[in-house]
């Protein structure tokens, strides 16, 4: 599909978590009301704020004391905690209800947070141009155009209404399709509160990115129309900063070496300027972004790419022991596991790599990660252990943990769709099955060698594809690699092998990886550290993360043994068959000379 005719929208929910709690509670529906995490110091932190208290100068990150004394009625909703740490299951849930709404209408929804979602509207927009609509502003209540800063309804409804009425009549500028768009988001809108009872925001526009930076331009409960015509006028104000994928220090990066404020100032450079200063690809990128062209699609994403778990430890509440950090692994572990449990039931996936991220009192964030083989609380929070006592500079025989830890999160991603993935021990469950039960008489062997070729087939079709998922952040180039944290360089590079066909068993093919020098030599390190465990089969030292892989080798070892020994039975039982039917053969024949 041409850009220039690609329509995309931005859902965003308005306040949303507050939103969730006045559900639950409608006699708050109106009034000043916010949400705070934790029962802590001076009423709690507010991580969100209704419009009717923002009025009142009420911001998010204040304390809740802090609120009420700039608006006495301000009302505080605390989120639910187990086990000492926030549960937001009510939210998420909350969002599914507004996800199945969107998914019921659309064929291209993203998923971009737990309240926001990206539409691909294009193919909608072509179909709806068929019925050939008389759209009059009674369609558009909600609706306001980027370049329009009015506040008064009457100067929006004369300015909109004449917009309106030249799309339909020249559509010379392309604008009709954007009209479309806004009419398909108006009525989606109302489908969510009654449905839902939720209120959202949205932006219209050719790409995401101007759809979400137009998104906030009039909340709450409205929508907006960024137009090719707006880009100048609203890039010559708009930071750069405030442009999704240059916020935090890639935006940085390119104030200072530009010397900008604004993005529309980055219109005087070249291509060449641009890609000369930050490399062919995110020159590229944002010399089209300046002009309004963004080519980054909509993918068809409803689920989360992580499920994850994690919490602050600020001040005196620092884990400074090992029994506390192995209590708030366990916590998180079990938060984690119960969610993805809940996803494997309901999207049919298996997460395959648990990432723990941690950050020490010398403000170092470390970021580790293992694969995950079974879906265990006490694996979780094992792994997780494992992987922070390697920072710990104390003894190892000592409880005390130094430097101490001021936030840990538990992060599992990297899912497989099929939910039929099994661990290394449920792969081979059917072989050792086999082992222990072969009878050595003839019609059994028989019936049993069919029976491996079947499951021979049975695993190539099991067999797990590792594919990781790309990131759709809209900068990929060399240059603002530098300033993003990308998954690519935290997680383990899974790689996708070729299958061969060979005379040996699934077991051999699959883990012959494994047996070669280059593997050999990863699980015995030179020197032997805190990052390193000592595997009690082999007496090797592993590396943490690579324990678990590492124990399915000698698994896997093992089986290979147990079927060799069943191969050895099978062959001499075909071999006394043969026996068998040669001395048979030869009795027939004598007695027929003796005849």
């Amino acid at each position: 599909m041409n850009i220039d005719h690609r329509v995309i929208a931005l859902i965003d929910m308005d306040c949303f978590y507050v939103q969730v709690e006045q559900r639950l509670q409608p006699e708050f529906l109106g009034k000043p009301c916010g949400v705070s995490q934790y029962y802590t110091w001076k009423g709690g932190g507010l991580i969100a704020v209704n419009y009717e208290a923002r009025d009142f100068g009420v911001k998010r990150g204040m304390r809740g004391e802090q609120a009420k004394e700039l608006c006495p009625d301000f009302h505080i909703f605390h989120v639910q905690e187990v086990n000492g740490k926030a549960n937001l299951n009510r939210y998420r849930d909350a969002s599914a209800d507004v996800f199945r709404v969107l998914n019921a209408n659309f064929k291209l929804v993203e998923k971009a947070s737990i309240d926001e979602a990206y539409i691909d509207l294009t193919e909608d927009v072509q179909k709806l141009k068929d019925k050939k609509l008389q759209l009059t502003i009674n369609d558009f209540s909600t609706t306001h155009l980027a370049g329009c800063t009015t506040k008064i309804e009457d100067e929006r409804i004369e300015i909109l209404n004449k917009w309106l009425n030249d799309c339909q009549l020249d559509d010379e500028k392309r604008n009709y399709d954007l009209l479309l768009g806004a009419y398909l988001i108006e009525q989606i809108r109302k489908k969510i509160k009654d449905q839902t009872g939720f209120f959202c925001s949205a932006g219209i526009a050719r790409n995401k990115i101007l759809a979400k930076l137009c998104c906030g331009f009039n909340k709450p409960k409205k929508q907006t129309i960024f137009t090719q015509s707006d880009i100048d006028h609203i890039f010559d104000k708009t930071p750069v900063q405030k442009i999704q994928g240059l916020g935090g220090k890639a935006g940085e990066r390119v104030v200072e070496l530009f010397q900008v404020e604004y993005i529309g100032q980055l219109r005087k450079y070249s291509l060449d300027m641009l890609q000369t200063s930050m490399g062919e690809k995110d020159g590229c990128w944002l010399f089209n972004l300046i002009r309004g062209i963004e080519t980054t699609p909509v993918n068809n994403r409803n689920l989360y790419k992580s499920i994850s778990a994690s919490k602050n430890f600020p001040g005196k509440t620092c884990l400074d022991t090992i029994d506390k950090i192995r209590t708030w692994c366990h916590h998180l572990a079990e938060d984690v596991f119960n969610r993805l449990e809940k996803d494997r039931a309901e999207n049919k996936r298996r997460a395959k790599l648990l990432t723990v991220i941690c950050t020490l009192a010398t403000n170092e964030t470390i970021t580790r990660s293992c694969p995950i083989n079974e879906y265990s609380i006490d694996r979780f929070a094992n792994d997780t252990l494992r992987i922070l006592k390697q920072y710990n500079k104390n003894s190892l025989t000592s409880n005390i943990f130094t430097p101490v830890i001021h936030h840990i999160g538990i992060s599992a991603g990297k899912f497989l769709d099929n939910i039929n993935t099994k661990s290394i021990a449920d792969l081979f469950s059917k072989q050792t099955t086999k082992i222990e039960t072969i009878i050595s008489t003839e019609n059994i062997i028989n019936c049993q060698e069919e029976e491996e070729e079947e499951d021979d087939n049975e695993e190539d079709n099991n067999t797990e594809e590792n594919i990781l998922e790309k990131p759709t952040l809209p900068i990929q180039g060399d240059f603002f690699r530098k300033f993003q944290k990308s998954d690519e360089q935290t997680k383990i590079q899974l790689k996708s092998e070729n299958k061969t066909t060979t005379s040996s068993s699934s077991i051999t093919s699959f883990f012959s990886r494994y047996t070669s020098n280059e593997n050999i030599l990863n699980c015995s390190p030179n020197k032997i550290d805190d990052h390193y465990i000592t595997c009690s089969k082999c007496h090797k030292s592993i590396l943490i993360w690579n324990m678990p892989e590492h124990e399915d080798f000698h698994y896997a070892h093992e089986l290979q043994i147990e079927e060799n020994k069943t191969n050895s039975i099978i062959k001499s039982s075909k071999t006394i068959k043969r026996k068998n039917t040669n001395q048979t053969l030869d009795s027939f024949i004598n007695k027929k000379s003796k005849i």
